[in-house]
């Protein structure tokens, strides 16, 4: 049973852990953060990682051939990437000391 996967989600979700690196960098330099923020930056980068070296061999990780999209990558890999924003929500929600000038 094939499931119907559009094109344009797969952009956006592309796209959306494209993103991610210039998110992160303004979350950084924009803000000061206390030590939970920073815990939850380390959380968010690595969970980035983990979920890239999970894109990589996702082959290797199912029971059962993948669904590819496009490029070898299915939807359930595109949409884990929006999961690293959470933590990079959370370290400025809870972890922000002020904004840098």
């Amino acid at each position: 049973m094939d499931v119907f996967e559009p094109l344009y989600i797969f952009g956006f979700l592309l796209i959306l852990g494209l993103i991610y690196i210039p998110v992160l960098l303004y979350t950084l330099f924009k803000f000061k953060l206390n030590i939970i923020g920073l815990i939850f930056i380390i959380l968010s980068i690595g969970s980035y990682f983990l979920l890239g070296t999970y894109m990589v061999g996702a082959g290797y990780y199912s029971d059962e051939e993948s669904t590819a999209m496009l490029f070898g990558y299915g939807f359930l890999e595109l949409t884990l990437l929006t999961y690293p924003y959470i933590f990079v929500v959370l370290a400025v929600l809870l972890g922000k000391k002020g904004e840098r000038f």
